[in-house]
């Protein structure tokens, strides 16, 4: 019982947290869309040069969160399984000029965020 109340206390947090997100972005498995705007989905948000990712996954299925940047290069691959709360942030104020796009595959859609670095 203890179990069950933690899981829906992190999905109230998490709900919490990102009722302000817009709306969903899906995509079908092909390469992200690197935008000039910073968009942002309820499992993955962009505040200013930092994404977070918070994605509730209480079946335990695999998800897979990745980082491209402009010229679709991987420069990070983290897979997550039977995890039950997904919680993982990108810091990109230290990082080169340009377009970086997070991306997460939960089996069912695949979410986004850009940001993009200008000096």
């Amino acid at each position: 019982m203890k179990t069950n109340w933690k899981h829906l206390s992190a999905a109230l947090l998490i709900l919490a947290g990102t009722a302000e997100a817009g709306a969903v972005t899906t995509d079908s498995g092909k390469k992200p869309v690197v935008g000039e705007h910073t968009t942002s989905t309820p499992a993955v948000q962009a505040r200013g040069r930092k994404v977070y990712v918070n994605l509730l996954n209480l079946q335990g299925e695999s998800v897979t969160v990745k980082v491209y940047d402009e010229q679709s290069r991987l420069l990070y691959l983290r897979n997550f399984k039977e995890t039950p709360v997904i919680e993982k942030a990108f810091n990109f104020e230290e990082a080169f000029e340009g377009t970086y796009s997070v991306v997460v595959n939960d089996g069912e859609a695949t979410y986004t965020a850009s940001v993009e670095v200008a000096r």
